[in-house]
């Protein structure tokens, strides 16, 4: 009787173990449903290895670009695959996602109004996108943000106001006009880049931040 006891008792905490390990290897399903509507929004390319459209798991699958702490999507780094079609606006509902880099690709249209929350790097540089979204200010954890070279025109106003973490912002190679104003409340600003805009005033009032890179001229070149 005792034998069988333990035997029970062992097989248990077996199960137990494995159902640990499930809940532990299964992506989030709001995560997944956003990668999905993600990978539609990209006209389904077949470079993202093990992308799908029904069911899957990125995390315990390796799909190509995602990495994943426990249940969680926390980068996805898909830069230079040659990727059209547009952001998916479900982008907004991959709350731990820490890094998007899209760049280099041939992503057009609008950036979704919504980006994810908390992202601390966004790398959108080098495609043909068309709009800024002006739900921006609510990114309190956004620390690098590339927009460079893509179709973005148009006065920036107040966008960046309230990003209080930014550390670098590159808006080189669009056609922005009118005064940057909200420049100046990026008390952490180091980086900025500029280049190939048409704003209206000069950039000596930056002067205040702390910066140690200010690009008006110079910029690096796209390579897709």
């Amino acid at each position: 009787m005792a034998k069988q006891s333990v035997w029970m008792s062992f097989t248990l905490t077996f199960i137990s173990a494995i159902l640990a390990f499930q809940a532990v290897a299964f992506t989030a399903p709001s995560d997944v449903t956003a990668l999905q509507d993600f990978y539609e929004a990209l006209n389904s390319p077949p470079q993202l290895k093990g992308w799908r459209l029904d069911g899957g798991d990125p995390c315990g699958e390796s799909w190509v670009g995602v990495s994943c702490s426990g249940s969680s999507v926390i980068r996805l780094k898909l830069q230079g695959l040659n990727l059209s079609g547009y952001l998916s606006a479900q982008l907004h509902n991959m709350f731990n996602l820490k890094t998007l880099d899209v760049s280099s690709n041939n992503i057009v249209g609008e950036i979704p109004y919504v980006l994810p929350p908390n992202a601390t790097h966004i790398n959108l540089a080098c495609n043909s996108l068309t709009s800024i979204p002006h739900s921006l200010p609510t990114m309190k954890s956004l620390r690098h943000l590339n927009l460079s070279h893509n179709l973005l025109s148009g006065p920036v106003g107040n966008v960046f106001t309230g990003l209080q973490n930014l550390r670098e912002l590159d808006l080189s190679y669009n056609n922005f006009t009118g005064d940057p104003n909200s420049f100046k409340s990026l008390a952490n600003l180091t980086g900025l880049f500029l280049q190939n805009n048409k704003f209206s005033r000069s950039v000596a009032y930056l002067v205040e931040l702390p910066l140690t890179n200010l690009y008006v001229t110079l910029s690096a070149l796209c390579q897709h």
